[in-house]
């Protein structure tokens, strides 16, 4: 189990990197990955308020997110994502791994056949590609969650009634 100081660095390292790269992309300063090759003297600082939200899914209102690196539906990106309280993914797979670290809320995180793991902030886990899970945004406070996607971001549902 990571101690206390280890989840601190990650969330800061994950702060750091929203906080100067990803938000110089959206407001036209440098991009990610072409900023950090070119060496770009100038970062950006963007307050959580003024993140440029985008739909997570046109099918499932309340849900988005904020691209930081990358390209979702192309290959492997990081990704800040927002849910309501209360939301349900359903189970499910992606056919990319990825990482998760809870920001805000409490996060469940179920995988097929496993009790559900439940944390806040500061939480991390790890989903291998093509394993199917659930996600719940507990009640109380909406859920926000950095992830990185190893390849394209994509979702699978199952339906656990048919198997």
């Amino acid at each position: 189990m990571l101690n206390r100081r280890v989840l601190t660095s990650v969330v800061v390292a994950l702060a750091a990197t929203i906080t100067t790269l990803s938000f110089a992309q959206h407001r036209g300063t440098v991009t990610p990955t072409a900023g950090a090759k070119a060496g770009a003297t100038q970062g950006t600082f963007t307050t959580y308020d003024a993140i440029p939200w985008k739909p997570l899914n046109p099918k499932q209102p309340g849900l988005q997110m904020f691209v930081v690196s990358g390209n979702p539906n192309e290959g492997s990106s990081e990704i800040v994502q927002k849910f309501p309280a209360g939301w349900d993914s359903g189970w499910h797979w992606h056919t990319a791994a990825y990482e998760g670290v809870v920001v805000q809320g409490k996060w469940t995180h179920t995988f097929k056949g496993a009790p559900p793991e439940t944390g806040g902030p500061g939480s991390t886990y790890s989903q291998p590609a093509r394993q199917v899970h659930d996600d719940k945004c507990e009640e109380g406070a909406e859920c926000i969650i950095v992830a990185y996607f190893h390849g394209k971001r994509n979702f699978m549902p199952v339906n656990m009634k048919a198997q």
